[in-house]
């Protein structure tokens, strides 16, 4: 640092000569909390499983958790690198970046945020901390990347000006090497979860942004076009949109603008499982995002709709990224990182797309396995995803008969590779853990492809599990099908199986629910997107619709509804009408029966 600034050895953190700290927070409490796990760790880094069990709530999660890389990882940084981070907040990104060998510069404006940066980045030599405010910060040196990671939305509030925007940006591009480029991560304005019903991320009001409802003052977002306009009158004629999802803060997709544009690409299909998360709780959904996805690529959407984005930008316009590839997938949750692994699809020499697989964090040992981890390189398949018929199904309220033929060329498939062991039972090979209608593509003649096949059992699996889990993860994400909603999830997934010739019992739930917590537990998934099987297959699946969006919520109404259940069989009209209800179930199965017939 230069001599304008002095050292707080306390804080570890390089001062202004007046004190400067701004008043952005988490909250005191989550602060604290932070500040506390980092000092009491014995690992900070970006691979600490100390960090990720200290995750308890969505500002833990944003500043500890590893999906924070992901957005930056598919490019490459070198020790040689000079990077300033305008904005580094709790260090997440300046720690990934001071990994990397990078001499890393970040400031912060508030003083205890910059304190936490600071303890994050305790064992790096490369990397320093500065409380400042970043339209006052002062550089000795240029640099070659300049970033504004969710930072340029809160210009308005901490910049004064006519167009705190432009200051902001041209703030940042003062700091560059001529050749050098900005790094700006942000919500879209325009963003299709917006319009789904998400809250705006910084004022927490559905429809905030896309009304055009900031006033002076207010963090505000920005639309494709008018924040390409803004980089442009900044002095960045060079602009390199990439495509984060379900957003720029935990990304487990990045498209590049040349996948939108290759026809062999099915990107609504990569985004079915990448919809928006509403990290401020609102729950009401207007309409499926997986299927409407399908249509906003279709109409060369999806750069306006995406929900963030992430811009290389560049003074110099002959400049460019060294990127060779379409999309990147990232899985997500799995808090035991030696199973995180890194899905690269791009073109190759033949005119085909390929898949190539590696592991994040090769180095890092498994462990006990009970499921074996495979990762391979493969061909794009060329198709469509069978699950996303499914989830069309779900938005259009379709009837049993309509949804379980949406499934049956899944099942036949399974049907159609079942072994049958000397105990007795049916099994599919060890390889078809994850033979799930995501999994699955249908090309043009109708005939179905396993792909992803990323488990492996030491041993033939239950053709009932791959059946029960199957279903199950592909009502994830779907609206609410009036038609169905008052079965249980266990009833649908009978209903299903036994159009396809399958019975299941209740002892087939048993040992689906025991194999699939043995995954869980050897992932280590985040409780956030923890599907528990035992707690869903007997309430009503109005309840069971949003499986991964909002798990602690759906945990409380399945304790309600557990709770109501208890209270009514306690009831004295339910006792003295168990007559009645025996005659009707006896009356429904007769008739049931005779239809079969």
């Amino acid at each position: 640092m230069n001599q304008y600034y002095s050292f707080d050895k306390g804080r570890r953190v390089w001062l202004p000569p007046t004190s400067y700290s701004f008043a952005y927070s988490d909250g005191e409490e989550s602060e604290n909390y932070l500040l506390s796990v980092l000092r009491a760790a014995k690992d900070v880094s970006t691979t600490s499983s100390e960090m990720l069990n200290a995750i308890r709530d969505w500002p833990s999660e944003y500043h500890l958790s590893p999906g924070r890389h992901n957005l930056l990882r598919p490019f490459k940084f070198k020790a040689t690198d000079r990077i300033l981070e305008l904005g580094c907040g709790c260090g997440s990104i300046t720690r990934y970046l001071g990994e990397t060998g990078a001499t890393v510069i970040a400031v912060e404006g508030s003083l205890r945020r910059a304190e936490i940066a600071a303890e994050r980045c305790r064992d790096l030599p490369n990397v320093t901390v500065c409380c400042d405010n970043f339209a006052d910060f002062r550089g000795a040196i240029k640099f070659d990347y300049v970033s504004l990671i969710g930072v340029l939305e809160y210009s308005p509030l901490f910049i004064s000006g006519d167009d705190p925007i432009i200051t902001s940006l041209m703030t940042a591009r003062s700091h560059l090497k001529e050749d050098g480029a900005l790094i700006l991560a942000i919500e879209n304005q325009l963003g299709l979860k917006y319009f789904n019903g998400c809250a705006e991320d910084h004022v927490g009001v559905p429809y905030f942004g896309i009304s055009g409802l900031y006033g002076k003052g207010d963090p505000t977002t920005l639309g494709r076009h008018k924040l390409t306009e803004k980089l442009k009158e900044a002095g960045f004629p060079k602009v390199e949109l990439f495509f984060p999802f379900p957003d720029y803060k935990l990304p487990g997709l990045i498209l590049s603008e040349a996948a939108l544009m290759d026809e062999r690409l099915k990107v609504a299909d990569l985004l079915i499982h990448n919809t928006g998360r509403d990290y401020l709780g609102t729950r009401h959904r207007a309409f499926s995002e997986s299927s409407a996805w399908r249509v906003v690529a279709e109409n060369n959407l999806t750069a306006d709709l995406a929900n963030s984005f992430l811009i290389f930008a560049r003074q110099d316009q002959s400049a460019r990224l060294p990127v060779d590839w379409l999309a990147k997938i990232y899985s997500r949750g799995r808090r035991n990182l030696c199973y995180q692994v890194d899905t690269t699809i791009s073109p190759a020499e033949n005119a085909e797309l390929v898949v190539r697989k590696k592991k994040i964090y090769p180095d890092l040992v498994a462990g006990d396995q009970y499921f074996f981890h495979v990762v391979s390189d493969s061909v794009y398949l060329v198709g469509n995803l069978l699950v996303g018929k499914i989830h069309k199904a779900m938005a259009r309220e379709a009837d049993l008969d309509e949804l379980a033929s949406c499934f049956s060329p899944w099942l036949n498939f399974l049907l159609a590779n079942v072994m049958r062991s000397d105990e007795g039972g049916s099994f599919l090979p060890s390889n078809f853990v994850d033979c799930i209608p995501g999994n699955l593509i249908e090309d043009s003649t109708g005939a179905l492809h396993y792909f992803d096949a990323e488990w492996v059992n030491a041993k033939p699996i239950p053709l009932a599990w791959t059946i029960i889990r199957g279903v199950t993860y592909a009502l994830i994400d779907c609206l609410e099908n009036r038609a169905i909603k008052y079965l249980t999830l266990r009833q649908l997934i009978v209903l299903i199986a036994q159009r396809a010739g399958v019975c299941l019992v209740d002892a087939d739930f048993e040992v689906a629910h025991e194999l699939e917590e043995r995954l869980i537990s050897q992932c280590n998934v985040e409780s956030s997107i923890k599907v528990e099987f035992s707690q869903l297959f007997d309430v009503g699946l109005f309840l069971t619709y949003r499986l991964a969006n909002d798990i602690p919520e759906l945990r409380r109404e399945l304790e309600w509804s557990k709770a109501e259940l208890v209270r009514i069989k306690g009831a004295f009209s339910w006792r003295i009408t168990a007559p009645l209800r025996v005659i009707k179930n006896v009356g429904g199965k007769l008739v049931e029966r005779f239809r079969d017939v």
